[in-house]
């Protein structure tokens, strides 16, 4: 029984392993989020802002003036629970889980200070230009909208329980701008971008 036990959990794994989808790039709802070096515009402290504001701080007559903290940090993350399923009892139960997933989008944007965020649909920009100073293009922020269809079955064993969540890795960039007319600041803040490079289901049973 074991043995087919450890079968069964390796072949549900390397399935959903391969069963790749884009989904909601919200990254700060995730329940994990963790990244391989650098930190999130969010964790920066009023000593950091300092430091990193006085990069952006020589006025110009027209335009932005950007200085990049953190650039393309890997992240990993888990993004929810779908379900958890504990067998208290005795006896195997077969469990069968359906879901429909919408293909979203695949970058989000956040910022801080005066620097303003305009979603449309499952688009984000920032505001006044920003986006052009830093390269973003709107081919790297949504996918189509398709409706897929999942169906799991699975065989839970008595006092396992048996938990699928959404697991992904994505890139970080954040740092802090500032924006100038007649050499004039009109705007200061922080900026993040993040985006999702992959995603996938990921199947854990824990024997409790």
């Amino acid at each position: 029984m074991k043995k087919w036990f450890l079968f069964l959990f390796c072949v549900l794994g390397v399935t959903l392993y391969n069963i790749t989808i884009k989904a909601d790039s919200n990254y700060k709802a995730f329940e994990e989020l963790n990244l391989e070096s650098g930190s999130l515009l969010k964790d920066y402290s009023s000593s950091d802002f300092k430091k990193h504001y006085k990069k952006v701080e020589k006025r110009k007559f027209y335009g932005w003036r950007t200085n990049q903290v953190n650039t393309d940090i890997k992240v990993t993350y888990k993004t929810e629970t779908l379900f958890s399923y504990y067998n208290d009892g005795l006896s195997k139960i077969e469990y069968t889980y359906e879901q429909k997933k919408k293909n979203t989008k695949t970058r989000s944007l956040s910022s801080t200070g005066s620097i303003g965020v305009s979603v449309s649909g499952s688009k984000d920009k920032f505001k006044g230009g920003l986006d052009s100073q830093l390269k973003l293009t709107d081919t790297d922020s949504s996918s189509d909208l398709i409706e897929e269809d999942y169906k799991l079955k699975v065989s839970i064993e008595p006092g396992t329980m048996l938990n699928l969540y959404i697991y992904g890795e994505g890139l970080i960039s954040n740092g802090v701008a500032a924006n100038y007319l007649f050499w004039i600041r009109t705007t200061k803040g922080g900026y993040e971008i993040f985006t999702v490079t992959t995603q996938y289901y990921r199947l854990e049973m824990v024997r409790i």
